[in-house]
């Protein structure tokens, strides 16, 4: 969940939820998606609402500029609308696309394939925490406890004797129903658009290393036990932010706008962690920087190749070459926690 840092007066709400009512609507009908399904969109689709109302206050018109809200077969797709205020009565209404007039030749668009990779790590990553929750569930029906969260979650103590398995066990636990809910709406979101640049093989490193990640920094600065896919889920979110820098010359002057706009749903989330007590921001801080040094350095590096109209995208940086970094990085963990215990024995 996100906080907005702009808002609009009561009296202007329903004329807010009027226009973000439109713009799903003109999405929809325009692309066929529904953006409803999408808290990221959401977060950013009222973000620029209230920017907007803002911006109405001393100009009759201003744009909405929604960079990479989304994408399809065709490509990434960047929504741009032209909102003013008309009439005495100072209706707020909302006309296409800025730059199309009759008098303007037609945009000149190619067509690039985009990767057609299914989701099936994050479909896998989904049932297999539904199925543990169930047997912490159960177990703690039966025999009292909770016994995959006591052999399971991040303790430091048991960390520390030698329990290593810990760091990677916490990421697929849960503490409770809305934990879990929380967490698996979250994956199936990110997940989704992450796994289709970067397929099966990186995406399951991505997730893994950012978990560790999360849970290594978890133990270094944070005493009580924790449990959660959080750690990984901060990871994605670093994950995307980087991709989409790296890859700016093929979002052109839109990249800025999305980089913002994830840093926003990112710093956002981590002052809600600060401010909720229980939370472990540690954990959420070491995922987000553990999902941003593997794509870094592992995922998917990609180019337009071919002439139009014939235009595709190439992983310039093979899936199996990305084996290399996590294993790396994997290392490099392992012996962090070897230099961590061995400095508080």
């Amino acid at each position: 969940m996100n906080q907005n840092s702009l808002s609009v007066s009561h009296d202007q709400q329903p004329d807010k939820n009027r226009l973000i009512s439109k713009i799903l609507t003109d999405f929809e009908r325009q692309y066929g998606l529904d953006l409803s399904q999408d808290p990221v969109a959401m977060d950013r689709i009222s973000d620029a609402v209230d920017q907007a109302f803002l911006d109405l206050e001393t100009s009759p018109e201003t744009e909405i500029n929604l960079a990479y809200i989304s994408a399809n077969s065709r490509g990434p797709i960047h929504f741009r609308r032209v909102i003013h205020r008309s009439g005495a009565s100072g209706t707020i209404d909302m006309e296409g696309e800025r730059g199309k007039t009759e008098h303007e030749p037609p945009d000149q668009r190619v067509k690039i394939q985009l990767p057609e990779r299914k989701p099936n790590i994050t479909n896998a990553l989904l049932v297999i925490m539904a199925v543990f929750y169930a047997l912490q569930w159960f177990t703690n029906l039966v025999f009292g406890y909770d016994m995959l969260a006591i052999y399971g979650m991040k303790s430091n103590e048991l960390i520390i004797a030698g329990e290593y398995w810990r760091l990677v066990t916490a990421m697929f636990l849960h503490g409770s129903i809305i934990h879990l809910g929380f967490n698996l709406y979250a994956l199936y979101i990110l997940g989704r658009r992450v796994e289709r640049f970067f397929g099966s093989i990186r995406f399951l490193g991505l997730f893994l290393i950012a978990g560790i990640a999360g849970n290594l920094l978890s133990f270094v600065f944070t005493e009580a036990p924790s449990l959660g896919s959080s750690t990984a889920i901060f990871g994605l979110l670093g994950a995307e932010g980087i991709f989409i820098y790296q890859h700016r010359n093929l979002f052109g002057d839109q990249f800025k706008m999305a980089l913002r706009q994830i840093i926003q749903v990112a710093v956002g989330n981590l002052v809600i962690g600060f401010m909720i007590p229980g939370i472990d921001n540690m954990g959420h801080i070491g995922g987000l920087i553990g999902g941003a040094i593997y794509t870094w350095f592992g995922g998917p590096n990609f180019s337009i190749i071919g002439s139009p109209p014939d235009l595709n995208l190439e992983d310039q940086r093979p899936e199996e070459k990305s084996l290399y970094v996590f294993f790396a990085l994997l290392t490099l963990i392992a012996c962090l926690v070897v230099w961590i215990i061995l400095s508080r024995s």
